[in-house]
């Protein structure tokens, strides 16, 4: 049987401002979102005028204080809960309070438990789930646009701070991989920008525990209160860009402290991570063909990478209710058309309404690299369709355990482990 396995990122393909090109011919080619580099994003938000509504702090008093109280009741049945470290809660604000967030029942800790108000800064580029979106509807958040620059969401948190609000978010920016992501700057500016402090909070047991206590089994969760982080003053003769995320580093890693040892021990530590993809065309009599040099796969390796991704892949059929289980089940799928149809949608999403959604979680190259993959796949699918082929696609992730030198391969996609 024929193989075609890919395995180099952009090899024959090119990256040149901020644009890339596949350099097979096709004609598509993609202007990437503006970038946020260096201190561009915080001069235009200090230079900009305020955009969308202004918020009064505290605001929703009675619905908030009804469900906060209702928390502090049945929490405690559902849950074996510990918080710890409550004398570091500071008598009033303002104050950015920050967590580790790999589910739902940080936010819900965050808002019960901490003596104040807190006015959270919640996604709204993609749609959430049915029970978040009408936890949000009846307690209210600050929408932030992930990855594009969101001057009212940062207005409107400034304007809290300033009221001497507190404001509440995970600097991680999403559950949507399981383990320890890089901390967006974003909490970092704001207590530059505020003189605010931070405080860290440490989050433990919370993966599956809402499902567990639905299903009665009651399981452990844990909240650790850490001291207060003094507010972000870049000293001087040092780029504020550079200090700014070494100042979101060091929040995260105060929050890592504060999370519980089994937890962490939990969290799977990867090294050396590379991809490759491997695609089999066949005829309907089984003959293997192979691939038109034209549609040779010049970014598979940064597609291999998304198609291991089943947070990221989630989002597309889960909350977008995009046709694009398919992309989640390649094993079992060799249908070109349907794998036509799946990327296709992606690809209009992403054009039309989000093109921050890949460049936001992978950065800007590879988020870039990714689509373009994603267009190539589209190209060759098309063509096995048109072709009567069937279409095999095997990505393959290679990995080693941090402190262990056995190489592990995964070639089965993996499911996202519940955000419940």
């Amino acid at each position: 049987m024929g193989v075609a396995v890919f395995r180099h990122l952009e090899e024959g393909g090119a990256f040149e401002r901020g644009r890339w090109s596949t350099g097979r011919g096709f004609g598509f080619a993609r202007q990437q979102p503006p970038s946020m580099e260096g201190d561009d994003w915080m001069k235009q938000a200090q230079g900009a005028p305020d955009i969308g509504f202004t918020i009064a702090y505290p605001r929703r008093v009675v619905a908030r204080g009804a469900a906060r109280l209702l928390g502090r009741v049945v929490l405690p049945m559902a849950f074996r809960l510990r918080v710890t470290g409550r004398k570091n809660f500071p008598k009033r604000g303002p104050l950015l309070v920050v967590g580790n967030h790999d589910a739902v029942m940080e936010a819900v800790l965050m808002a019960v438990y901490t003596p104040w108000q807190v006015e959270t800064l919640g996604a709204a580029d993609v749609p959430h789930e049915t029970v978040t979106a009408l936890a949000i509807r009846f307690f209210g958040c600050i929408p932030v646009h992930r990855g594009s620059f969101d001057r009212s969401a940062l207005r409107q948190a400034l304007v809290v701070l300033k009221q001497g609000g507190v404001i509440a978010l995970f600097p991680e920016g999403g559950i949507w991989e399981a383990g320890a992501k890089r901390a967006q700057t974003g909490v970092a500016w704001l207590s530059y920008r505020s003189s605010t402090p931070v405080l860290p909070i440490g989050f433990g047991g919370t993966v599956g525990a809402l499902g567990a206590a639905l299903r009665l089994k009651r399981p452990k969760l844990t909240m650790r209160v850490g001291e207060s982080i003094p507010a972000a003053s870049p000293p001087a003769g040092k780029a504020r860009k550079v200090y700014l995320e070494e100042y979101a580093t060091r929040v995260m890693d105060a929050v890592k402290a504060l999370v519980p040892a089994e937890d962490r021990a939990r969290q799977v530590r990867v090294t050396d991570e590379r991809f490759e993809l491997q695609v089999v065309l066949e005829g309907p009599d089984g003959d293997s063909r192979e691939i038109p040099s034209e549609l040779t796969m010049r970014h598979a390796t940064a597609l291999a990478k998304l198609l291991h991704r089943p947070g990221v892949l989630k989002i597309f059929t889960s909350n977008l209710r995009l046709p694009t289980r398919v992309l989640q089940n390649l094993a079992d799928e060799h249908d070109a058309v349907a794998i036509a149809k799946a990327t296709r949608s992606i690809l209009d999403y992403l054009e039309t309404e989000n093109p921050y959604l890949l460049t936001y979680r992978f950065g800007p190259q590879e988020g870039a690299a990714m689509e373009a993959g994603l267009e190539e796949l589209l190209a060759l699918a098309r063509w096995a369709a048109e072709s009567g082929l069937s279409l095999t696609i095997r990505p393959i992730r290679r990995y080693a355990l941090l402190g262990q030198g056995r190489e592990v391969v995964q070639t089965e996609q993996g499911a996202f482990e519940r955000w419940m």
